[in-house]
């Protein structure tokens, strides 16, 4: 991560608490277990449409990893993209 900008989107991509509910109930990239939409729907009590849209939004910013497997999108969090933020946060506010 290389500028404020791209730190500011993540950080927007944060701000919904239902999106924090995803990054908490996925497994980290690299573990055995990948969630599908519909797991996480039937977790979060929302529409498929909804955990969707918020995946979406982690996806385009990086926080989130897909893998497809027999036609189905499977989720997990980057934790790389995750300790980087925090790392360039850090570098950002020591300048």
């Amino acid at each position: 991560m290389s500028n404020v900008d791209e730190m500011s989107d993540i950080f927007k991509a944060l701000s919904d608490p239902m999106r924090l509910k995803v990054l908490k109930l996925l497994p980290k990239h690299g573990e055995e277990k990948e969630l599908c939409v519909c797991a996480l729907a039937d977790e979060l009590g929302i529409s498929q449409p909804n955990v969707s849209h918020h995946l979406k939004i982690l996806k385009s910013v990086g926080l989130v990893k897909c893998a497809k497997h027999e036609g189905f999108s499977y989720y997990a969090v980057n934790m790389d993209k995750i300790k980087c933020l925090f790392d360039d946060l850090q570098n950002e506010i020591e300048k």
